[in-house]
């Protein structure tokens, strides 16, 4: 009986330690909460033509936060995902974006187009695919804090608004690297349309129900229209959810004041917990192959989601 209770007490202690460990966990975190990872980050610079240069942030699961802190090595091999904001927008305004990616052990680079005024959703095309080849020197340089951290192999890509547009096109442009895509609130442009259709690696459309600058019905048709059945696809609309309620609190909350958008139904705090639920589910079943995130996305958590009104719709094809 000593022996049992002495097993007991070791083995306890074990599972606490080691569930204390960076990236380690004694049960999975639910994909709205932040990921074990620290985060470093560090500025950099990419040029696209004939666009011209494009800044970016790039971060990295670290052993603790700041600028260019050490690379958590328990991460690698890490994927790699490309982040874009809207029309008008900078990368400093989804920061919650890719910090929630980054805490999950993914390398992020997240971008901000040379002519932030512009409707051309190529120019943002041209952001994601430029910021694969970006992050691929960085991995290859001795001196970069990301130095062989990335796997080389695997590649996302998430977009919002134009970003959502033209992280659709460059998803499906010949020969593109990305294996998996999200689009926010994505705009709906000829060269979207085209390139939708093409499209044969999994992509997940979100929306907020009472966007107004990209209403629902219109980014539903990219789904049903121009999206093909050959291909994984999602599609989700947060129930009282809107434009702006997918940037950073801070933005969001003075940009409301500026009646662009409809008046959110829910806070920004709850339209990102329900966005970020979806889209890191998304990336660790579709990039990592983790079977326990297909609840989230396609199962009871997606079901229970739509039957409590927290989405009001979901659409998903699995061919």
């Amino acid at each position: 009986m000593k022996q049992l209770k002495l097993f007991i007490i070791t083995a306890s202690i074990f599972l606490l330690l080691f569930s204390t460990l960076p990236g380690l966990t004694a049960h999975p975190l639910t994909p709205d909460q932040p990921g074990p990872f620290p985060i470093g980050s560090y500025k950099t610079a990419y040029l696209a033509i004939p666009y011209g240069l494009y800044t970016a942030t790039i971060r990295y699961p670290a052993t603790t936060n700041g600028i260019r802190t050490p690379l958590n090595t328990t991460a690698i091999p890490c994927p790699g995902i490309i982040v874009g904001n809207g029309f008008a927008g900078s990368e400093k305004q989804i920061t919650w974006i890719a910090d929630h990616l980054t805490s999950y052990g993914y390398v992020t680079l997240c971008f901000t187009p040379p002519h932030r005024v512009s409707f051309d959703t190529t120019q943002w095309a041209f952001g994601f695919i430029k910021g694969v080849t970006a992050l691929q020197r960085q991995n290859n340089r001795p001196w970069s804090p990301i130095h062989q951290a990335l796997d080389g192999e695997t590649w996302g890509a998430i977009g919002l608004s134009m970003g959502g547009g033209g992280c659709i096109e460059a998803t499906g442009l010949p020969g593109s690297p990305i294996d998996t895509s999200v689009a926010l609130a994505l705009a709906g442009f000829p060269d979207v349309f085209t390139a939708a259709h093409n499209i044969l690696v999994p992509v997940q459309i979100q929306v907020g129900t009472v966007d107004r600058i990209v209403p629902p019905e219109h980014v539903l048709e990219i789904y049903t229209e121009h999206l093909t059945n050959d291909t994984i696809k999602e599609y989700l609309a947060i129930t009282g959810g809107n434009h702006l309620g997918y940037i950073d609190e801070e933005y969001a909350l003075q940009a409301q004041q500026w009646n662009i958008d409809n008046p959110p139904g829910i806070s920004v705090e709850q339209q990102h917990n329900i966005s970020r639920t979806y889209f890191i589910a998304w990336f660790q079943y579709h990039l990592r192959n983790l079977d326990d995130y297909y609840t989230y996305i396609f199962g009871e958590e997606a079901y229970q989601d739509l039957q409590s009104g927290v989405l009001a719709d979901l659409r998903y094809n699995i061919p």
